[in-house]
């Protein structure tokens, strides 16, 4: 009988739910496990939606949440997030898809899964081994409020593993293997020459990709997009802005009325490793999975402000590491790109250490992990 393997997320920003399918991807290439996906954001309550509307709202305003962000990072707070998880989404429903299911692992890449998984756990519904996957270059107290529930702690790098280290956390407990990636996007993509056809692009000059931020696309890129248009710059611009139809219209407008040629404006795509495989540097906040993106396709980037929180401390990860830029305003974002152009060391600079970087192949080390917790079951 196959062994289960159950991955959970929840829908609070993109990343969360794009590394649960990198991992299910990987899992799903050998017919050793059944593997099933949970988006616990399925289940909300009323009170779970109200305060996924909160969350959305505070996500957009960087300076408010990366204030709430900092506030609530304690042992105190991360209870009561536990608390909160419980009231936001319908437990008994939650309960039964767990029950049911059954799984040997658990395998959750947001924190509310984590704590589902040990609550069921002390209740006896399942007998799982819990793995969490931290998304993001940093430690938050949330991730780790419920540390006696979990049996491995999957992180980024060293550094974050040191960080939880220091919060209590067993060495034994932490694996840096990465945040996790489909590696077949990146062996997979199409010929550099068929995709710059494909988007009516010649390749003569620099190509700037500028995602206006996760799957969702975020109003305030267009304050950095203008500028950077009206630069007129010997670049060509990919602007991606999700889902955010508003934004697209908006900037499809401006380039119409403007007659700009060096533009090209996307809604949601599907070909995003297609795009950063033709891109010279990539614009962005720093969002976990984007950044991880950026990383694993050894693309030198500027980072514009994300939401704060977590997103700051990515970008803190990133600038140290001489990967990436950071931008502090909408007219420092031009002062940035000419930068680049004028002195074309500085990216070949970035670029050079990322392609030094020694990474590791995160889903195949979760797959490995998780072959050895379910030998020593039987």
């Amino acid at each position: 009988m196959r062994k289960k393997v159950l991955i959970g997320y929840a829908s609070y920003g993109s990343g969360h739910k794009a590394v649960a399918h990198y991992i299910k991807s990987y899992f799903d290439k050998f017919n050793d496990y059944e593997v099933m996906i949970l988006n616990l954001s399925e289940y909300s309550s009323g009170f779970g939606k109200l305060a996924a509307n909160v969350f959305d709202h505070v996500n957009k305003r960087e300076h408010i949440f990366s204030f709430f962000y900092d506030i609530v990072n304690n042992k105190l707070m991360g209870k009561g997030n536990i608390q909160l998880c419980l009231k936001s989404f319908d437990t008994s429903k939650v309960r039964e898809v767990f029950k049911e299911f059954n799984p040997d692992i658990v395998i959750s890449t947001h924190y509310y899964t984590s704590y589902y998984a040990g609550l069921f756990k002390k209740e006896n519904v399942i007998n799982s081994k819990i793995f969490t996957v931290i998304t993001d270059f940093s430690h938050h107290s949330w991730w780790t409020v419920n540390k006696e529930d979990i049996n491995y702690f999957i992180v980024a790098n060293d550094m974050v593993k040191n960080e939880l280290i220091s919060h209590g956390i067993e060495a034994s407990k932490i694996c840096p293997f990465g945040i996790p990636i489909n590696r077949d996007y990146i062996r997979n993509v199409d010929n550099k020459e068929f995709v710059l056809k494909k988007y009516s692009l010649n390749g003569g000059k620099p190509i700037y990709l500028f995602f206006a931020g996760g799957s969702d696309g975020f109003d305030s890129a267009y304050d950095y997009f203008v500028p950077l248009v009206k630069a007129k710059l010997p670049i060509d611009i990919i602007f991606v802005c999700g889902k955010n139809k508003k934004l697209k219209d908006k900037c499809e407008k401006y380039i119409a009325d403007n007659d700009i040629k060096n533009v090209i404006v996307l809604g949601f795509s599907k070909d995003v490793f297609n795009l950063l495989n033709i891109s010279d540097v990539v614009i962005t906040k720093p969002g976990g999975s984007t950044v991880n993106e950026i990383i694993s396709m050894k693309k030198p980037s500027i980072l514009i402000p994300g939401v704060g929180g977590q997103e700051k401390y990515n970008a803190k990860y990133m600038v140290k590491k001489h990967y990436s830029l950071k931008v502090r305003g909408t007219k420092n974002l031009v002062r940035k790109v000419k930068l680049c152009i004028n002195y074309p060391f500085i990216v070949n600079s970035m670029k050079n250490k990322l392609c030094k970087m020694n990474e590791e192949d995160a889903c195949k080390k979760i797959y490995e992990l998780a072959n050895k917790e379910v030998l020593k079951k039987d």
